[in-house]
């Protein structure tokens, strides 16, 4: 890309794309309209990335990044947002091997929270139970 930024890869199908841009930050391209922003100005840019495996997202080569990538912002945005289908994409991350620890006070919140589907709180539950004590 002429302007130093490297797209790293697709975000869904809306045109966005994830990327690092000249100084290492990770970055949010909009292919529509030539947009960007950091992912902690709009997480939730990044949550079509929990509709792939973790290690599909998770092993990518970034050695041009000097911030750590923001997976776990992801996880923990995904797991307290509104959407009981974005919070079941997270929790498949931390089932398949995605380390669950630093997400137990998250967790703790998502298995109390009798608004959410039984289901999704018992998964929260059981991965709650098995982190170990802090």
């Amino acid at each position: 890309m002429a302007d130093g930024n490297r797209v790293v890869m697709a975000i869904g199908k809306h045109g966005l794309r994830l990327g690092i841009d000249p100084e290492g930050r990770w970055i949010v391209l909009s292919a529509n309209d030539g947009r960007h922003w950091t992912p902690a100005e709009n997480i939730r840019s990044l949550l079509p990335l929990l509709e792939r495996r973790h290690e599909d997202v998770t092993t990518l080569s970034i050695g041009r990044a000097s911030d750590p990538p923001p997976w776990d912002d992801l996880v923990r945005y995904a797991l307290s947002c509104w959407s009981d289908y974005w919070a079941g994409l997270a929790l498949d991350w931390l089932e398949d091997g995605y380390r669950a620890a630093p997400f137990r006070d998250t967790l703790q919140s998502l298995k109390d929270a009798p608004q959410r589907a039984q289901p999704l709180r018992h998964r929260a539950l059981r991965l709650w139970h098995e982190l170990p004590e802090p």
